[in-house]
């Protein structure tokens, strides 16, 4: 006897099913736009994934101690006129850790590579100048330690810098906090610079001479991101750097707060597993060709559809994998300057080298 297919039985068992995506279309639960999307959207991220350690060829040059869990990575390129500064004070406050100075695309390569080795340090170059990949290339192939402290050359370091964001960073881990970033009291920074303004006791002159200090607040459109005359008016009253560095570590002694916005990180200390086991690395942008900011002052940019460059995937990461973000206030260091104040104060720095040393 024939069979006869009835209401449940499998009539099309030797028939091979549609995909589910082109089923759903063919169903109308779905349109071919959506489908297009779904494709679109893996494609560009397998390609990201790649992309973010896309390195097409470098130089290192090892001098790593492998001295202990702790790496410095140093992000050269953008500022050599304050290197002379910059490499001498973490010179004199990095102890045994071992240095690594990235400077993605080789800009003024010669004299970096020199300074580093004056100093004992690895160096690293790259190209492109892809400053994120050169990040994520480092992390993943050179780095040994489990903790890095990453910072830019425009940072100047005191004494109690790395020190105290260290041993907060034990006490934090012992509570069982987990950490995306902490960092240190930046003077000249959209969200820490109200933190250097109330210690100091300036909260009240500044408002009267710029404007009212904020955190919730997109930094362009606070004068500490704009304002050239606010960031100088701020390092002189930064200096000498280890004096009030002490100050930060009397008055703010084993304080540290959230840090609730996105944060610049001009200087952090993360963990490497953080970036490398919880995510596919730092979102890399497409390489950098030019280090001036033609950025109006004011312009507010649009949020990102997806995390894009170090800083946005740092805060990003942190906030989806609900890690918190630190600001450590017994620890201090001294940030130059954002793009659109960087000749004015270039010019202030220069005149006042000797000022930024003397307290060595």
């Amino acid at each position: 006897m024939r069979h006869v297919a009835r209401v449940g039985d499998n009539a099309f068992s030797g028939v091979k099913k549609l995909p589910t995506w082109l089923a759903a279309i063919a169903e109308g639960k779905v349109t071919f736009r959506d489908f297009r999307m779904n494709i679109v959207r893996r494609i560009y991220l397998r390609e990201q994934q790649h992309y973010n350690f896309y390195i097409k060829k470098y130089k290192f040059l090892d001098e790593r101690k492998h001295s202990g869990n702790v790496t410095v990575v140093l992000l050269a390129g953008a500022h050599d006129y304050a290197w002379r500064v910059v490499f001498r004070r973490l010179y004199e406050y990095s102890g045994d850790l071992d240095v690594i100075v990235i400077n993605p695309g080789g800009l003024k390569g010669e004299l970096c590579m020199k300074l580093s080795k004056d100093y004992g340090w690895s160096y690293f170059e790259s190209f492109p100048n892809n400053i994120t990949a050169a990040e994520n290339f480092v992390l993943k192939n050179i780095v040994v330690s489990d903790k890095i402290i990453k910072m830019d050359d425009d940072v100047l370091i005191t004494k109690n810098t790395f020190k105290n964001i260290l041993r907060a960073y034990n006490i934090l881990k012992e509570e069982g906090i987990e950490l995306g970033f902490l960092a240190p009291v930046l003077n000249v920074n959209n969200v820490s610079y109200y933190y250097f303004l109330k210690t100091l006791n300036l909260i009240e002159e500044y408002a009267k001479l710029f404007e009212k200090p904020h955190i919730y607040k997109h930094w362009s459109g606070q004068k500490i991101w704009y304002d050239a005359r606010a960031a100088v008016w701020i390092w002189e009253h930064s200096i000498p750097l280890n004096t009030v560095a002490e100050i930060f570590e009397k008055v703010n002694k084993d304080y540290w707060v959230p840090i609730p916005v996105r944060f610049s990180i001009s200087l952090i200390l993360f963990e490497k597993d953080f970036i490398l086991k919880n995510t596919y690395g730092l979102v890399s942008p497409s390489p950098r060709i030019a280090f001036e900011d033609s950025r109006n002052g004011r312009s507010y940019e649009k949020a990102y559809m997806i995390p894009y460059t170090d800083e946005i995937s740092f805060n990003y990461y942190s906030d989806v994998l609900k890690r918190a973000r630190v600001l450590i206030l017994d620890s201090f260091a001294g940030h130059l300057a954002y793009g659109p104040q960087k000749e004015f104060v270039k010019k202030w720095f220069l005149a006042n080298e000797k000022r930024l040393l003397e307290d060595l």
